[in-house]
């Protein structure tokens, strides 16, 4: 019992030091920097994702591209085809990030 308790704090201390693991926004947000985009111009299109795809296929994305380190192009050729057209309705926003490098809203 002691030792469960010392985890749970353990657990809590490293939490409050910054420790936690990133969100799938930040997550994708530092593959598309990593990738050589701007900031501004990835937390745009990571930001359009979030708002257009569904729950499940945001968190999918995040895993693939942002965890796995997974090409963007790979990672769409294996999804569904539904998942496919998903992603397609998120082009245009995606695009307009890239154009404007503002935040998307």
């Amino acid at each position: 019992m002691k030792a469960g308790i010392v985890a749970a704090i353990a657990a809590l201390a490293l939490t409050g030091c910054g420790l936690a693991a990133p969100s799938d926004h930040q997550v994708l947000v530092d593959a598309c920097v990593a990738g050589g985009e701007a900031e501004a111009t990835c937390g745009c299109i990571t930001d359009a994702m979030e708002k257009n795809l569904s729950p499940e296929l945001f968190k999918k994305t995040a895993q693939a591209i942002g965890r796995e380190n997974k090409e963007m192009m790979a990672f769409v050729g294996e999804l569904t085809v539904q998942e496919q057209l998903s992603f397609s309705a998120v082009l245009g926003d995606m695009f307009a990030c890239s154009l404007s490098g503002e935040t998307a809203e």
